[in-house]
């Protein structure tokens, strides 16, 4: 019974969880409420109060789902590849494909940032999600300079450029589609990239 309990209350706080992913991204950080999030998830808002004490905590569980759906999706995209600098180009080319693939992905997170003076948790949450883009960007590096296809590197400081030149880019992308080739300019970063990591 009490495994049925928890599989209940997992399924439940997913989907509102999804929920919330879905009205954060149509009416941003500040214009939703809980009777937005029960409606879009079809539950009562008792039960949405039920299963997460707060706005807050259902805000920053959806963070960290975010980033664990990234992750996992990073696992498995490179859990077929050798060569640290096919699991680089993947790393990189799964953060680009984001855009396609997570069109509200990028809305939600710039909401969060708004958050970052004013909402202590929020803005602990953001770091962490931005430690563990660069912890896996440093983790690939360090494997090509251990198997000897990359230069010695500062590794913390090249896995932290190239996180900001992927996510500035992405950035200035949904900032102005019209201001540059996307296609044209990631396939450009990859190749800086390499061209700046190879030996």
């Amino acid at each position: 019974m009490k495994k049925k309990n928890n599989d209940i209350t997992a399924l439940r706080r997913t989907q509102l969880t999804k929920a919330t992913y879905r009205v954060v991204s149509k009416k941003g950080y500040y214009n939703f409420t809980i009777r937005d999030i029960a409606n879009e998830a079809g539950l009562s808002t008792g039960l949405v109060h039920y299963y997460f004490k707060d706005k807050d905590e259902l805000l920053l569980t959806l963070l960290k789902e975010m980033n664990s759906n990234l992750r996992n999706f990073l696992t498995k995209e490179l859990e077929h590849k050798d060569d640290p600098a096919d699991k680089l180009l993947t790393f990189i080319d799964q953060a680009f494909s984001l855009v396609e693939r997570e069109k509200d992905y990028f809305y939600v997170i710039i909401d969060f940032w708004t958050q970052v003076n004013h909402n202590p948790r929020i803005s602990k949450a953001n770091a962490r999600l931005y430690q563990s883009y660069r912890d896996e960007c440093a983790a690939v590096l360090t494997e090509g300079v251990k198997k000897g296809i990359f230069v010695d590197m500062d590794i913390h400081y090249t896995a932290t450029m190239i996180i900001s030149i992927v996510q500035g880019l992405i950035i200035q992308f949904i900032l102005d589609k019209e201001a540059f080739d996307y296609q044209a300019y990631t396939m450009k970063v990859k190749e800086q990239v390499l061209a700046m990591v190879k030996k």
